[in-house]
């Protein structure tokens, strides 16, 4: 509880006091997190289309980093890739091992190989022709562990593989700009309806992006539980992150704008884009 309310910036930190000890405050990716998370992330494609690009006719076998409930591992897996998925958390293992079960994804299960482990220091010994790290998730370590992350990649990826990195860049935001957030309301439907507000708090003097979604539970028109689920990041510009991974002994060989970007990220208070960084041994 006290670390994931630490975790809490912006409104969303307000919102957690004037609800006290009524609201239910847990990691974005535990267990009822990760439902939300999987719920509303399903059908979005951001940053599909580009990573299919750029890995067609490169051999694999792939590996996906933080491949979460599997929105990017399935279309992978429908083009053939032998993939191997890992993820710190248990609970987006569990839901990707569900949604290999579904009509789109169940002719390819024995294609995948999921791992419970850290992006940041795992040993698979083998390696690998492709590598992927999607949804800025590179975001959510500090530079330290991005040290030992680009190690891990150095050592699994095949000498003439591609490790694909995409990364959430604020347009004309610096340290000195005023932290601002992001504010969407929607009602989620289906077997949990429920009133979801997600505050998207970004603050680059801090060098931190606080995402939160606040589940309001509705039975029969009234709000029965409040819950918010909560993720803290750390930002770091691209400039920055190439460094890092020269550092680390890889080197990037393409940028491409990433065109299918978040619809959340549409409605930004700030301009956003998002970009996909081609990196090689």
């Amino acid at each position: 509880m006290t670390d994931s309310r630490a975790q809490l910036l912006g409104t969303a930190a307000q919102v957690a006091e004037l609800f006290g000890p009524g609201a239910d405050i847990s990691d974005m990716y535990g267990a009822e997190g990760a439902a939300l998370y999987h719920g509303l992330t399903r059908y979005e494609s951001a940053e599909i289309e580009e990573m299919l690009r750029i890995a067609k006719g490169r051999p694999g076998p792939l590996l996906e980093l933080a491949c979460g409930t599997g929105r990017i591992t399935v279309p992978f897996l429908r083009e053939g890739y032998e993939t191997v998925g890992l993820d710190f958390s248990t609970s987006m293992l569990e839901l990707l091992k569900a949604r290999m079960t579904e009509d789109d994804a169940r002719d390819h299960a024995d294609q995948l190989t999921t791992v419970h482990g850290d992006m940041t220091d795992f040993k698979l010994n083998r390696k690998f022709g492709l590598i992927l790290l999607g949804a800025s998730a590179v975001w959510n370590v500090d530079a330290e562990k991005r040290a030992s992350l680009f190690a891990s990649v150095r050592d699994h990826l095949a000498e003439d593989g591609r490790f694909l990195l995409t990364l959430i860049e604020f347009d004309g935001v610096g340290e000195d700009t005023d932290a601002f957030e992001t504010t969407l309301v929607f009602a989620a439907q289906g077997e949990h309806p429920a009133l979801v507000t997600f505050f998207d708090y970004v603050d680059p003097a801090g060098g931190l992006r606080s995402t939160n979604m606040v589940r309001q539970a509705v039975v029969d028109g009234q709000v029965v539980k409040t819950s918010i689920h909560t993720a803290l990041t750390h930002l770091v510009a691209p400039s920055v992150l190439e460094k890092e991974i020269e550092s680390a002994g890889l080197k990037v060989v393409g940028r491409h704008d990433v065109v299918s970007g978040y619809e959340i990220l549409k409605a930004s208070s700030r301009p956003v884009a998002v970009r996909l960084m081609e990196i090689s041994h």
